[in-house]
């Protein structure tokens, strides 16, 4: 079973998802800490088969208190219209 990770920008933005492997460790280091020092950006788990976490897509924002994902806001025309 592979394992989904989140690609963070310094606003906790996701900028990509990659699959990585099912593992706890790589090389002896935390998997999460490999990913991160792999792509040079903070890196967080998602999940795609948990009903009580969001899967996290581009553009999703990690929310750090409650270690889950929030989706953008989509704006509308009407919105769009708006501003």
């Amino acid at each position: 079973m592979a394992t989904y990770w989140a690609e963070l920008d310094a606003n906790n933005v996701v900028t990509q998802v990659i699959t990585g492997v099912d593992s706890d460790t790589i090389d002896g280091v935390p998997t999460g800490v490999w990913y991160t020092n792999f792509l040079g950006k903070p890196c967080v788990q998602t999940w795609i088969d948990r009903d009580d976490k969001i899967y996290a897509g581009i553009g999703y924002i990690y929310d750090e208190d409650t270690q889950d994902f929030v989706a953008p806001e989509i704006l509308t025309d009407d919105d769009k219209d708006e501003q």
